[in-house]
């Protein structure tokens, strides 16, 4: 056989432990290599364990500290007294609910705080997958795999995990539960009530930091120009920052 007429030789994943540190390190070839390559589990499941675990410890070494768990049970019995005052919830009722389920250090509590950052990341993973998969198929006409998308969101955890160690640093430095590396550091007087203080906290570092490694993914895997693919995921970022304040959601 001629050697031009010869099939192009496969191209091989990236050992692990090569495609974790490139997510941080050279982005652009770990996703070449993940287009190129077949469906790789490992690509999305290794850095989901790592982010759930890391998020679990570093939750449970915030509540080592009896001046953040304070604060941090101050700020959830201010929300249910507020449900109280407003209808929503009966005092004895929500009183309990806090007793039971809510108040920091409680057995519940922690249950709701492991499950959360187990399978409410899990939820997030995927979901995002999909609506980064229907915009790609439908605005870019890419005809990439629905579990290829999840492997590059799902890569990028690894970065949600170095944001929860470093969020939780922060807490312990400036001794505040909404102390993290955004623009809320700027307030000194949080208000969870303020629009304004909620938006300086969506100004994560980690968070654009995702984001723009995300987008090289998506555009290694879409096969479109990076700076399209960033103004397409900047996009739907603004509008969940939008809809989340506007619905009142809170903490996340």
């Amino acid at each position: 056989m001629n050697e031009e007429h010869a099939p192009a030789e496969q191209v091989k994943p990236m050992p692990l432990m090569e495609r974790l540190i490139n997510v941080f390190a050279a982005p652009g070839e770990l996703y070449e290599n993940v287009r190129l390559t077949p469906r790789t589990t490992s690509n999305w499941l290794v850095p989901w364990v790592i982010f759930a675990i890391v998020a679990v410890v570093m939750g449970q070494v915030m509540l080592s500290n009896p001046s953040l768990t304070d604060q941090l049970g101050a700020v959830i019995k201010k929300q249910i007294d507020k449900q109280v005052q407003e209808g929503k919830v009966p005092a004895e009722q929500a009183e309990q609910a806090y007793e039971q389920f809510a108040k920091p250090g409680s057995i519940m509590f922690m249950i709701t705080q492991v499950a959360g950052a187990v399978f409410g990341s899990l939820v997030v993973l995927f979901v995002l997958g999909l609506v980064y998969w229907l915009l790609g198929k439908t605005v870019m006409k890419a005809t990439s795999p629905y579990m290829k998308v999840v492997e590059v969101v799902g890569l990028t955890f690894l970065i949600g995990a170095l944001d929860q160690v470093v969020t939780t640093l922060l807490m312990f430095v400036f001794n505040s539960i909404f102390a993290s590396p955004s623009l809320a550091l700027l307030v000194s007087d949080f208000d969870l009530e303020n629009k304004l203080h909620l938006v300086l906290a969506k100004f994560n570092v980690f968070t654009f930091w995702s984001m723009a490694v995300v987008s090289i993914g998506l555009s290694k895997l879409f096969q479109r120009d990076f700076p399209k693919v960033f103004v397409l995921v900047l996009g739907l970022w603004i509008l969940w920052v939008v809809f989340s304040i506007l619905a009142g959601i809170r903490f996340g």
